[in-house]
């Protein structure tokens, strides 16, 4: 049977589908404490949303065995509205969190504890494995004749916001391809990894680090010499180019021109630069001694002081809980000072607090100091809490400050764009790492800290207040010595 969960796992990787159904179970890895955190709070959250609506039926504590038997009684009476139902049809089977009766049939809806749109709200685009997890509802209920013509499923997000999914809409304006017709492509997909007609493989990804084989397709990776190993060639990249370089090692010795015709390559959507580009990355990987260079002049402020900024975020509870500060003379790294705003507690006014002591920070240091952080996160955060926060700043405040010269996003205004590195992926983690940074904790990751953070709210625990805070320090630490590295690195035409 398929399940709106394989489709969920399929839009992140198409090889674990493949992995859960035939790979070896004592080969996974143990799953992460983040995961089952997130496991936890998602069904919190559910049934917080869930207890008020206008419920007509419980089914969620109901066997498997006999739910799907209450649903189609439920939805005989024409019960308004459905909670925890099961129902099945041919190959598929689906658990929709809602059944909503309209005139015309059922529409299901999903409970969420993230947002209902990928990225910013405002940009109001559509999260693509939420939409093919409802329209495997809208699927199995139009099979069995109970479904509404409109395809027209839809999520309450974190907020309790009601997010319509109107399945027969493009995705984009260059993608015209409607949500159920992706859905159908992915489905079928599905269908002949289960029935092993089509033998899918692992590809390097940053969903990758929370799934639980993870350690068995990173070996495999690296004993094929994947294409996937280099920094931003991913899976879709990766089906397109293999064919014909296939190995990190090819792709090293090969002529990135002689794959040029008529201005462009071979390989549909990616260009010469983006070609040699990755050329010089297989490089990196595969020449003994390669070291990390600059591809052009990078010249960084140098004023009497420098700060490295860096926040923790918990997208399940939607708050911002840490904004965390290095500060430090210019080229004295044995001097520097962390100075960290904390919430301390889980009510808007912590988090109201911790903003408005960070913010007040922020605007002094941008008249004496440098200030860096690592990609596009923070300042996306920071307009979010202006949002919720107006007496602390305005929205308009926030993007004014962070496009001041002094604000330097490290990540895509000079890692990405200036430098490589001979390295799997450019994170300001594995970057460090490579310049001999350490972090103290042996568990570093931003999932890790979240999940302390939720056991710190649970306990008051003060030994996992300071595990946060030396994290959030040892980030802050590390974009320091990304700087410095940076700063030392060659020039390389």
């Amino acid at each position: 049977m398929i399940s709106a969960a394989q489709l969920y796992d399929f839009v992140h990787c198409p090889h674990r589908v493949s992995m859960d159904a035939f790979g070896d179970p004592d080969e996974r890895d143990e799953t992460s404490p983040f995961v089952e955190l997130l496991w936890e709070q998602g069904l919190v959250h559910e049934a917080t949303i869930a207890a008020g609506l206008n419920i007509t039926v419980n089914l969620r504590l109901i066997g498997a065995a006999d739910r799907e038997r209450e649903t189609l009684s439920a939805m005989t009476r024409h019960e308004p509205l459905i909670y925890g139902g099961r129902l099945t049809a041919g190959d598929l089977v689906g658990e929709p969190d809602l059944l909503e009766w309209t005139e015309f049939g059922y529409v299901p809806g999903d409970i969420k504890s993230g947002s209902g749109f990928e990225g910013e709200e405002s940009e109001g685009k559509l999260k693509k494995h939420y939409a093919f997890q409802l329209a495997h509802y809208v699927a199995i209920l139009e099979r069995l004749g109970l479904g509404s013509p409109t395809r027209s499923p839809y999520v309450v997000d974190r907020e309790g916001r009601r997010v319509p999914y109107v399945l027969m809409d493009p995705q984009g304006i260059r993608n015209t391809e409607t949500w159920w017709d992706s859905y159908q492509t992915a489905l079928s997909a599905i269908r002949a990894s289960l029935n092993q007609s089509n033998a899918s493989t692992p590809a390097l990804s940053a969903a990758c680090k929370l799934c639980h084989w993870h350690s068995h397709c990173k070996n495999e990776l690296v004993a094929t010499n994947d294409l996937t190993l280099i920094a931003e060639l991913g899976r879709a990249k990766r089906d397109v180019i293999s064919g014909v370089i296939p190995t990190i090692q090819a792709f090293a010795q090969c002529d990135p021109d002689s794959y040029v015709q008529k201005k462009k390559t071979v390989f549909p959507g990616i260009g010469l630069d983006t070609l040699s580009k990755f050329r010089a990355r297989a490089q990196l990987l595969t020449v003994p001694g390669a070291t990390a260079y600059l591809k052009e002049r990078v010249d960084l402020p140098i004023k009497d002081n420098e700060v490295y900024f860096d926040i923790e975020a918990d997208p399940m509870r939607g708050v911002v809980y840490l904004h965390g500060f290095v500060e430090r003379k210019f080229g004295q790294a044995g001097a520097a000072q962390f100075i960290p705003y904390f919430a301390d507690g889980n009510e808007p006014t912590h988090e109201e607090a911790a903003f408005h002591g960070a913010w007040n920070y922020l605007k002094a240091r941008t008249q004496d100091s440098t200030i860096y952080y690592y990609s596009k996160y923070e300042r996306t955060e920071y307009k979010k809490l202006a949002e919720k926060y107006p007496a602390v700043c305005s929205v308009e405040e926030v993007e004014t400050l962070f496009a001041l010269p002094v604000m330097i996003d490290l990540y895509f205004d000079v890692v990405k764009k200036a430098t490589e590195w001979p390295l799997y992926d450019q994170s300001i983690k594995t970057i460090a790492q490579y310049l001999d940074f350490r972090w103290r904790d042996t568990n570093p990751s931003g999932a890790a800290s979240i999940e302390w953070y939720n056991r710190w709210i649970e306990s008051s625990d003060p030994a996992i207040k300071q595990r946060i805070l030396d994290y959030n320090e040892d980030d802050c630490l590390a974009t320091g010595v990304v700087v410095d590295g940076i700063r030392a690195l060659p020039v390389k035409a």
